[in-house]
C-alpha cells in the first residue's frame, strides 16, 4: 500500500513485511488467515424407486349349498397379484401374509339362508386357527331369504407368517348364489391390500 503522510510505499506489519525492503515495492503481504479445505461434501444419494404395495383379489365363480356353519368360505382362485407380501393357499382358501404391515380386507358375498331356518346370515373374518377375529359382517335374515348381498371390512396390523380366512359364522348353514353368466359369473370376491409396511 502507498502510506500518503510519508509519501512512499509502506507494509502491512506483518513480520518480514517491514522496511527496510528493497524499492520500488514491499514485498507481498501474507494472507490473514490460513487457507482453510473446502468443508466436506455429503455423499451424492441415488433415489430408489418406492416398493410396490401388496395386494390381492381373490374370487368366488361357483355357488356353494349348505355351507355348514364355521366352515370357510372356498374361494376358487385368485385373479389378482400385486407385489410379493400376501400369497393365497387354494388348499386352505386362507391368505397368508409374507411381509408385516397394515393390510385393509374387503369383501363381498351373494348369501341366502336355506328355507327352513330364521339364522341371520354373518361373515367373520378371522386367523386360519380360529384364535383372532378381525372382523364381522352380516344383514338380518329377513334381507336374506331371497338373497342378498352381504360386504364388510377390516383393517389391522399383521406380522408375516399369519393366515386369514372367511368363515360362515352364522351359527346355521348358508348358501352363496350365483349372479350372471360366463365369464362373469359372480359369487364373491374379496380384496386384500397393503395400506403400509416393512
Amino acid at each position: 500500500m502507498i502510506d500518503a503522510s510519508l509519501g512512499r510505499a509502506s507494509c502491512c506489519g506483518f513480520p518480514g513485511c517491514m522496511p527496510p525492503f528493497p524499492p520500488p515495492f514491499p514485498p507481498p503481504c501474507p494472507p490473514p488467515f490460513p487457507p482453510q479445505p473446502d468443508p466436506p461434501q455429503p455423499a451424492t444419494t441415488i433415489p430408489t424407486a418406492p416398493s410396490e404395495p401388496g395386494g390381492i383379489q381373490l374370487r368366488i365363480a361357483a355357488a356353494q349349498t349348505t355351507l355348514a356353519n364355521g366352515a370357510v368360505i372356498p374361494f376358487t382362485s385368485a385373479v389378482r397379484q400385486l407385489g410379493s407380501g400376501l400369497r393365497f393357499d387354494q388348499g386352505t382358501g386362507a391368505v397368508s401374509v409374507m411381509e408385516s404391515g397394515v393390510y385393509a380386507f374387503n369383501w363381498q358375498m351373494l348369501v341366502q339362508i336355506p328355507t327352513d331356518d330364521s339364522a341371520a346370515p354373518v361373515i367373520a373374518l378371522q386367523s386360519l386357527d380360529g384364535q383372532t377375529v378381525l372382523g364381522y359382517s352380516g344383514i338380518p335374515a329377513a334381507a336374506a331369504v331371497n338373497g342378498a348381498l352381504l360386504s364388510g371390512t377390516a383393517v389391522a396390523f399383521l406380522p408375516a407368517g399369519t393366515m386369514w380366512v372367511l368363515v360362515n359364522a352364522s351359527g346355521a348353514p348358508m348358501d352363496i348364489l350365483t349372479a350372471g353368466s360366463a365369464p362373469a359369473v359372480f359369487a364373491g370376491s374379496m380384496s386384500v391390500t397393503e395400506i403400509s409396511g416393512r
